[in-house]
C-alpha cells in the first residue's frame, strides 16, 4: 500500500517576500486500534490476543522502570528507546542544576528493520476524490415533492 501524500502549498516567512512553494505533505490513511494490533501480532505469531496484550503490558513496565533508571533500551531490530532532558544554559556552573531542566522526554531511534521498511516503501500522491455532492432539483435530496399534505410545508421547497 505504501505512503501517500498530498501537495500542499505553504508560506516561508523567514524572508521579506513571504514565498510561496509548493511542498509534499504526508497524509495518514488510518489509525489501527491496540486490540486490532495485538489480534494481528497473536495470528502472525499463534498466540490469543490476550497473551499478546499480557506480553506487551510487560513490555511496557519493563521499559518504563528501565528508562527511570537512565537506561537505554534496545528491543532488537524494532529500535532503542533511550531518555533524554532539555536544559537552559547558564552562565556560572551553579545554575546548571536539575532547576534549569525543562523538559524530560524519551528519544526512539528505529532499528534496522523499521528503517528498512521505510526506505523500501512505496510512495504515491494522494488525489482527493472529485464529488459533487451538491443536490440539485428541487426535491431537497429526500425523494420528497413537498406536496403530499403531511402538514408540513417546507419553506425551501
Amino acid at each position: 500500500m505504501g505512503l501517500k501524500y498530498v501537495v500542499a502549498k505553504q508560506v516561508f516567512g523567514f524572508d521579506q517576500t513571504k514565498t510561496e512553494k509548493f511542498v509534499p505533505k504526508q497524509v495518514v490513511t488510518g489509525q489501527i486500534s491496540f486490540s486490532k494490533l495485538c489480534t494481528q501480532v497473536g495470528q502472525i505469531c499463534g498466540a490469543h490476543r490476550g497473551t499478546v496484550q499480557l506480553v506487551i503490558a510487560g513490555l511496557v513496565d519493563a521499559l518504563v522502570n528501565n528508562l527511570d533508571d537512565g537506561k537505554s533500551v534496545k528491543l532488537g531490530e524494532f529500535g532503542t528507546f533511550r531518555p533524554a532532558i532539555r536544559a537552559k544554559a547558564s552562565d556560572k556552573e551553579e545554575d546548571a542544576n536539575a532547576n534549569a531542566i525543562y523538559r524530560r522526554r524519551i528519544i526512539f531511534t528505529p532499528g534496522t528493520a523499521l528503517k528498512d521498511a521505510m526506505n523500501n516503501t512505496s510512495i504515491t500522491r494522494y488525489l482527493k476524490p472529485d464529488t459533487d455532492y451538491t443536490v440539485t432539483g428541487n426535491n431537497n435530496g429526500n425523494n420528497d415533492s413537498g406536496n403530499d399534505d403531511d402538514g408540513f410545508i417546507d419553506p425551501t421547497a
